[in-house]
């Protein structure tokens, strides 16, 4: 089991079984109390249970986390459909960009930044923290998680 919260709206905190991990999506930051400090950019890490993919994009990192199963993307600004391939199949997206819904097609979608979800078809739960306990526990057709 893990729970996703919005620090704000550009940074994302994954509590998983054994560490915690806040991801800037504006900064391409992760930090995860490691004593080498935060890690930057892209590259493969492996933090506990999460295993984190970033990807060098155009306009910065795309950011893929499999935790217990699960898979989680993080997407900020615009992204060209080729570099979202780099993904593979997502279960929950976190993004700031309504237009990508549509091509990762996840199951569960958390709004970050100023995202204007009002154009993405699917129910909206308003919630202060996401808890996933497992794949099976997703829902089937996409839902909008609001973190407040």
């Amino acid at each position: 089991m893990f729970e996703i919260e919005l620090k704000n709206p550009e940074e994302m905190t994954i509590r998983a079984k054994e560490k915690v991990v806040n991801v800037n999506v504006a900064q391409s930051k992760i930090d995860a109390g490691l004593r080498v400090g935060s890690l930057d950019g892209a590259g493969e890490f492996e933090i506990g249970d999460i295993v984190i993919g970033g990807v060098a994009v155009e306009n910065g990192v795309i950011y893929r986390m499999n935790i217990d199963g699960v898979k989680l993307g993080l997407v900020r600004g615009a992204v060209k459909a080729e570099e979202l391939d780099e993904l593979g199949p997502i279960d929950i997206l976190g993004t700031d960009n309504a237009k990508i819904v549509s091509i990762v097609e996840p199951k569960i979608l958390i709004p970050m930044g100023n995202m204007d979800f009002a154009e993405v078809k699917a129910e909206v739960k308003m919630e202060k923290k996401l808890k996933i306990k497992n794949t099976s526990s997703l829902p089937a057709t996409l839902t909008i998680y609001k973190l407040d």
